[in-house]
């Protein structure tokens, strides 16, 4: 079957024909001479092989064939009025980027979806799920308009929004060797991380061997791994991880620095219609940490109730 381009100002000529019952009126409503009228659906009927309308009386009235058109020719028309008005619409529209860590994917992210999405509707989030360097590097290169990162307390120049403790984690049953008995199995993120170097730039300073019994790239695997007793982990002790315990004085494992949760903005950028964004993400931040339920003392947990 050929393929034909039916000019819409065609089919709108045939709807007000149709609607306004002639010719003539349908001309008036469409601001053109009766001729040029005519001569448009002469052209319409000649590309579509089929005649259109036919005369009772003083009055033009469609043939089948023309309510069969009719129906397709209102809906092309209306698609084609909605595009421009679409464009327009998403003209408004804000693509944020922004950048946090695993850690609060499960957290922390739903949160601040509901409250961007309700606050300001036009603002559309693109998140970037990642370490905290990479995050940092992206924010840097201008792929980034914020950023949430995890960084060593002493070693942040930002504000930061928390400052929280880190901790050993391990499975409930995992025993490990006492001082001067044998290696710490670890669990750790692939370099480069900041975490990985905090955990070994910590039992090096306090002359404790050790050794990678497990690296990945995501927090989930991380946690499998310590489930199944292949090592321990350490991470921010600010909210619980399924199916993983903080440990409870961990023996000889040295205690951990402090670790702070910023907020970080790329340079020179505010956001065009959510100007109160960053105000927003500390609001969701806040909220988040009031209602996080704490990690328990090792004592009380039990790996079912982590799970539940």
């Amino acid at each position: 079957m050929r393929r034909i381009n039916i000019d819409t100002q065609l089919l709108r000529s045939f709807v007000a024909v149709a609607d306004a019952g002639g010719f003539a009126r349908a001309a008036d409503q469409l601001n053109m001479t009766q001729p040029t009228m005519s001569q448009q659906m002469r052209r319409l009927e000649e590309m579509l092989g089929q005649p259109l309308f036919r005369r009772d009386g003083r009055r033009s009235v469609l043939t089948p064939q023309g309510e069969l058109v009719l129906g397709y020719a209102r809906r092309i028309i209306d698609l084609n009025d909605k595009i421009p008005v679409r464009l327009a619409g998403e003209t408004e529209r804000e693509v944020i980027h922004l950048g946090m860590p695993e850690h609060f994917s499960e957290t922390l992210l739903p949160l601040l979806m509901a409250a961007v999405h309700e606050r300001y509707p036009n603002v559309q989030l693109v998140i970037k799920v990642g370490r905290s360097q990479t995050l940092a590097a992206a924010l840097d290169e201008g792929r980034l308009h914020l950023a949430i990162t995890l960084d060593e307390h002493d070693r942040t120049n930002t504000a930061p929004l928390h400052v929280a403790p880190m901790a050993w984690f391990g499975s409930p049953d995992m025993s490990l060797p006492d001082e001067g008995a044998g290696e710490i199995p670890l669990v750790l993120f692939s370099a480069p991380c900041g975490l990985r170097t905090l955990v070994i730039r910590t039992l090096e300073q306090a002359a404790r061997p050790w050794r990678c019994m497990h690296e990945g790239e995501e927090l989930s695997a991380l946690r499998a791994a310590v489930q199944v007793r292949i090592g321990v982990t350490a991470l921010p002790a600010f909210q619980i991880y399924p199916g993983i315990q903080a440990l409870d004085a961990p023996g000889s494992l040295p205690r951990l620095p402090e670790v702070a949760v910023s907020l970080r903005t790329r340079r020179g950028w505010r956001s065009r219609t959510a100007p109160d964004l960053e105000r927003l993400v500390i609001e969701v931040w806040n909220a988040f940490r009031t209602t996080a339920p704490p990690v328990p003392a090792a004592p009380e947990r039990t790996a079912a109730w982590l799970m539940a």
